[in-house]
């Protein structure tokens, strides 16, 4: 909130200075359909008369994402003299290193676990650091593992559609995030499994259409060598490491000690499956999108009388939240909205339209599993189409 404030006034300052207020269109028009989830959610529940309100003020989340985001890259720029698509890559990718740093920290050192929980109690995430799950800071679950699989997603297009033959260090640095990211990243959340078999699938390709440099080639296989190495070391000596290994894979696990794909989480969300049973729900919703019967959230409400076990309807899958939460008009404007921010990169930066593709594809394929979205990865390239009037550089590797 507090870097969205500062947005706002950085953004003030720049178009006064340059002397012109207009907005480019595809963002008017993104803010229109951000502008209609959240008309369609008001009436969803002024309709059913529930107090969720969860969705009724996203357009005004919309832009205090943008307005944080674009304070970022402001410092951004200030600190490289530019900004481009790759380096904003860059610093997610160092983020998500970092985070997955320090859950290996958290969980192996008992004076920084105490400094987070005294630090961060509270948080959602905490109540699962009972059950031995690996998070970082304010990262866990699948909101975690669909950031990492779309930003492992970039940084490989960014590997292997780089125009220089030559090696560079950045190449190393992609290879070691990614290949970091895939293990540590699904010990935190087995989500990030997407962001790696999208890696895995692009890097087949560009193997079989000979656009990556064979020495580089060389040097992954020999990376992937020594994980496995120092993986099988890990296992075998570190029992936190085995625990967690073995809950990141545990459907490779299962298949090789079954002979059957088993993963405990799918076996859960197949039940989850439930369908509305009216015609007003399927168009409009019921106007509940969290559990209404939960006293310790925001949206409880007394007057209802059903009681479901963690969500609304018992299911947390996200196609299906928001068709009972605002129906198949909200969820239809709800996707439109992503396409439209998917429209407006591939318009300012056309080298780059496969990159955000694949953003968009993580972002729809985590909704067959929960209610998140992905605008605040998108939120930084939003930003940095703001500036590339302002004649700044925008690198092409």
């Amino acid at each position: 909130m507090i870097l969205a404030a500062f947005g706002l006034v950085i953004f003030g300052i720049n178009l006064a200075k340059n002397g012109n207020a207009e907005i480019d269109f595809g963002f008017t028009k993104l803010t229109a359909w951000a502008l209609g989830v959240s008309l369609i959610s008001y009436a969803s529940i002024t309709i059913n008369n529930t107090p969720d309100d969860t969705f009724v003020t996203y357009f005004i989340s919309t832009w205090v994402w943008l307005s944080g985001a674009y304070s970022v890259i402001i410092f951004i720029k200030h600190v490289h003299g530019e900004v481009s698509i790759p380096l904003v890559v860059n610093y997610l990718l160092a983020v998500c290193v970092m985070q997955c740093t320090l859950a290996l920290i958290f969980d192996n050192n008992v004076v920084a676990t105490e400094w987070h929980a005294s630090t961060f109690a509270g948080e959602g995430y905490m109540g699962n650091t009972d059950k031995n799950r690996l998070h970082g800071i304010g990262c866990s679950l699948d909101v975690a593992g669909f950031r990492f699989a779309a930003i492992i997603s970039m940084a490989t297009f960014l590997l292997i559609s780089k125009k220089e033959k030559k090696t560079s260090w950045t190449d190393y640095f992609y290879l070691v995030s990614i290949c970091f990211i895939s293990i540590i990243g699904n010990m935190i959340s087995r989500s990030t499994i997407i962001g790696s078999i999208i890696a895995l699938i692009l890097i087949i390709y560009s193997i079989f259409t000979k656009r990556i440099d064979t020495k580089l080639m060389k040097k992954l296989s020999a990376m992937i060598i020594g994980i496995i190495v120092i993986c099988t070391y890990l296992y075998a000596i570190n029992p936190s490491f085995r625990s967690n290994f073995r809950f990141g894979f545990e459907g490779f696990f299962s298949l090789v000690e079954k002979g059957e794909w088993q993963i405990h989480s799918n076996n859960i969300l197949k039940n989850m499956v439930v369908w509305p049973d009216n015609l007003k729900t399927w168009f409009i919703g019921d106007g509940y999108l969290n559990n209404p019967s939960d006293k310790s959230l925001d949206t409880y409400d007394p007057y209802f009388v059903g009681k479901f076990h963690g969500y609304y309807m018992g299911t947390d899958i996200g196609y299906l939240r928001y068709i009972f939460y605002f129906g198949i008009i909200g969820l239809v404007t709800f996707s439109f909205f992503f396409i439209q921010v998917y429209s407006v990169l591939c318009r300012k930066f056309p080298a780059f339209k496969w990159m955000f593709f694949f953003m968009l594809a993580v972002n729809f394929i985590q909704w067959l599993k929960v209610s998140t979205d992905l605008f605040v990865v998108f939120a930084p390239f939003l930003c940095v189409s703001f500036l590339k009037d302002e004649c700044i550089n925008i690198r092409n590797e």
